[in-house]
């Protein structure tokens, strides 16, 4: 009896561990850079480490900026005017992302001259650059990153920002207890990139009711956080928070632009600094000869049918046999992504 009951008690920690998750890379134009570990050390990365795989409860939370606990950064990821940015999320248990119901938002705020390694969250004005709610056809975007470890959402950088870098924030809202008082989920992460220069000649930061800050962009009885429709045919979602930001260089492609098999280049894991050159979307496996790329594949679909539990020093071995230039490659393909209803 006590064992059954033990086993039971194990069994429930383990479906809640998966239920819940954190960002686990992002693609910026292919580029891949992933993410550390819940509760790990954020030094060598470009993606904010939480310490809490839990939802952020509450829009008066002080976590609603980037996540529980959210570290700094050491890193930033080089990116242009209209560059695709690729996020892709694990529940706990580093599985796939397990959530299907609620909003896909994604922010942005400059960090000033300290730059993002030193800027405190707590400060940033916060502008919307894209959302994803409702399908047309019924259901909700956020399903398709569930399922598979191939599977992204994207929004498209705007184009008439100031140089400099910014703080991106991704959130997902998990609304599958969202019809009750208090019962939406928060997964918000942050994301430190250096925006090269903008293609227009002049261009200035959004302000007054195009920024939010958080905690205080959003309430507990917002549509789209406490809704008791969500689940509703035919039910229109309605966003929370400001309003998409007005970018007329910049236009919506809500089918996407897909992906390829494989990124066509890779951080190596310590992503460089906006002072490096950025890497060339036509480098990594595009350089190599039909036979490297043959067996390029040929890992990636050993690696993705033996699933989340893979042996990663064998993982590393096989990739680097297979491309020797290049050391590190995300621990999931990328089949399709998704690009978010945005400016």
């Amino acid at each position: 009896m006590f064992t059954r009951y033990v086993l039971l008690a194990l069994a429930t920690c383990t479906s809640l561990v998966a239920a819940h998750g954190a960002l686990g890379g992002i693609f910026i134009d292919g580029v891949y850079y992933p993410g550390p570990n819940p509760s790990g050390d954020s030094g060598e990365f470009v993606i904010r480490a939480v310490n809490d795989i839990n939802p952020v409860k509450g829009t008066d939370n002080p976590d609603m900026n980037c996540g529980h606990g959210a570290t700094k950064a050491a890193r930033v990821a080089p990116a242009n005017p209209g560059s695709e940015v690729a996020f892709t999320w694990l529940n706990g248990e580093r599985g796939p992302w397990v959530h299907n119901t609620g909003a896909v938002m994604t922010y942005m705020a400059a960090c000033g001259s300290e730059g993002c390694a030193n800027f405190d969250s707590a400060n940033a004005q916060f502008f919307k650059i894209g959302e994803l709610g409702r399908k047309p056809e019924g259901g909700y975007y956020m399903a398709d990153l569930t399922g598979e470890f191939n599977k992204t959402l994207s929004v498209t950088l705007p184009k008439n920002l100031p140089a400099g870098q910014y703080l991106i924030r991704h959130e997902l809202i998990a609304m599958q207890l969202g019809m009750s008082p208090g019962g939406a989920e928060f997964y918000p992460a942050c994301v430190q990139i250096d925006l090269s220069g903008p293609e227009v000649s002049s261009a200035e930061l959004p302000k007054g009711s195009d920024v939010v800050t958080f905690p205080g962009g959003y309430s507990d009885t917002d549509p789209g956080i406490l809704d008791p429709h969500v689940y509703d045919p035919g039910y229109e979602y309605v966003f929370p928070g400001p309003k998409l930001i007005n970018d007329s260089a910049t236009s919506e492609n809500p089918s996407g632009s897909g992906s390829t098999d494989t990124p066509a280049s890779t951080s190596n894991g310590t992503p460089t600094s906006s002072t490096s050159a950025t890497p060339s979307p036509t480098g990594g496996c595009n350089q190599k000869s039909k036979k490297a790329k043959r067996e390029v594949k040929r890992v990636y679909k050993r690696i993705f049918r033996q699933g989340p539990l893979i042996n990663k020093k064998a993982h590393k071995r096989e990739v680097a046999k297979a491309i020797p230039q290049q050391r590190s490659q995300p621990e999931f393909p990328v089949a399709r992504s998704r690009v978010m209803r945005g400016i």
